[in-house]
């Protein structure tokens, strides 16, 4: 990784590098307990925003992952992209976050149909994860419909602001999307 970092544009979307000029987007979406609750963590602070941008839009460049900011209509809506990353073994985890105002009209699914394709023919995956609080049945049928399957609950995964919780994790092999690619084109 590192280098130019692609840019993905699609007929509603232009999914690109992440840039302090976002900071004023992020900050609304991940201070917000909808969304946050959701991520796990709580809303964040500016402070913690200003942080996570950071890791986020270094990624890249520290050959980590990728993180592209999704972009509607001139205004920054979401992120998504991967982290742990495990070359050897091809595979990655998935990660997205869209602003409550634009849940509900499949934008997600929209944005991540490239990202898929770029994490499975140009990074050359092989798997990709997912891993969603038990509860989150949005975010749950957003994976399925991308052909995502459930392979099993994690007991006590994730660290909340409330304690524990158990977390879903979902996978997405290339074949598996492969089939779905073929299966759309027909």
């Amino acid at each position: 990784m590192g280098g130019t970092f692609p840019v993905l544009k699609t007929d509603d979307f232009i999914l690109r590098e992440l840039t302090e000029d976002d900071l004023g987007a992020i900050s609304s979406i991940w201070s917000s307990p909808k969304v946050t609750e959701m991520m796990s963590s709580g809303p964040l602070s500016h402070e913690d925003s200003v942080q996570m941008l950071y890791v986020l839009s270094s990624l890249w460049n520290n050959d980590a992952g990728i993180r592209w900011g999704v972009e509607h209509e001139g205004r920054l809506i979401g992120t998504c992209g991967f982290h742990n990353i495990n070359k050897g073994l091809r595979r990655a985890e998935l990660g997205y976050e869209l602003n409550y105002e634009y849940w509900g009209r499949g934008f997600m699914r929209l944005a991540l149909r490239p990202v898929l394709d770029y994490g499975f023919n140009i990074m050359r995956f092989e798997r990709i994860e997912a891993f969603l609080n038990v509860d989150n049945d949005r975010s749950a049928g957003l994976l399925l419909k991308l052909a995502f399957k459930l392979e099993g609950t994690l007991r006590d995964y994730a660290r909340t602001p409330k304690g524990l919780i158990d977390q879903n994790c979902f996978s997405l092999l290339k074949r598996d999307w492969l089939a779905l690619q073929q299966s759309c084109a027909e």
